[in-house]
């Protein structure tokens, strides 16, 4: 069982001058930063600028070479792996599904955890949420569109209850209507308190995913605030490929 109590809630998480090296190179260049409680944030930049690098310090499947992130106070390596997983989730691009159906794959993240696994109609309802039929809890996993996996890794994710979910082009594999499902179910939850990070290089998805934007060029900030804002004033270049994964 996962002590979860030791995360402090409602804390601003920040990255403090953090820099990321992949052998000569820096990917994150003396990056500051702050995830404030109740907002939903969206990154932004052309193919290389450092956000999936960045989304995957917050759940610390990496750590910076130098300058740290914290929860508040508290240093983020100072806390269990397992803690700061729980409390946030983060969601790939190209999520691969566990072996089994789908009831397996979002009844696993609690049984590791320790927690009692929701019952299938709540687990139905968390597919439901996302777009996905909820008469497919005994479907095959293995046989979902790539959309379809999407969505899945999404309602697992948001089935655990993270205060903080960070998410890699999120709509990417979608269509239009699927994607503005995601977008008003991400939109519910935050106003329940659930803090979203979001990378996406669709600028309408931009405008519907966060209310506070950062813009990232070449590993570091070169722009945030209001999303309108931010948008406005990015060229084209942003929209540009999506990022290598690293």
């Amino acid at each position: 069982m996962i002590d979860e109590s030791a995360w402090p809630r409602s804390q601003p998480l920040r990255l403090e001058s953090v820099i990321v090296r992949r052998g000569p190179a820096e990917i994150l260049r003396g990056v500051d930063l702050t995830f404030e409680p109740g907002r939903r944030y969206v990154l932004i930049g052309a193919s290389g600028a450092g956000k999936s690098t960045l989304l995957r310090l917050l759940n610390r499947l990496d750590d910076p070479d130098s300058g740290r992130l914290a929860i508040g106070a508290t240093g983020l390596t100072s806390l269990p792996v397992r803690v700061v997983r729980a409390a946030v989730g983060l969601v790939f691009q190209a999520p691969r599904p566990l072996p089994g159906t789908l009831l397996d794959n979002l009844a696993y993240p609690h049984a590791i955890r320790g927690r009692a696994v929701p019952e299938a109609v709540k687990l139905a309802g968390w597919l439901d949420e996302v777009g996905l039929d909820p008469t497919w809890l005994d479907r095959d996993a293995s046989a979902l569109s790539g959309g379809e996996r999407q969505r899945l890794a999404i309602a697992s994710a948001l089935g655990m209850g993270p205060e903080i979910l960070a998410l890699d082009e999120p709509t990417s594999a979608l269509d239009p209507s699927s994607a503005n499902r995601v977008a008003a179910a991400l939109a519910r939850r935050a106003e329940s308190g659930l803090r979203t990070i979001v990378v996406t290089h669709n600028r309408e998805q931009a405008a519907r995913l966060g209310d506070w934007t950062v813009r990232l060029e070449a590993g570091k900030v070169v722009d945030q605030g209001p999303t309108a804002e931010v948008l406005a004033r990015a060229d084209e270049s942003v929209w540009t490929g999506e990022e290598v994964p690293r």
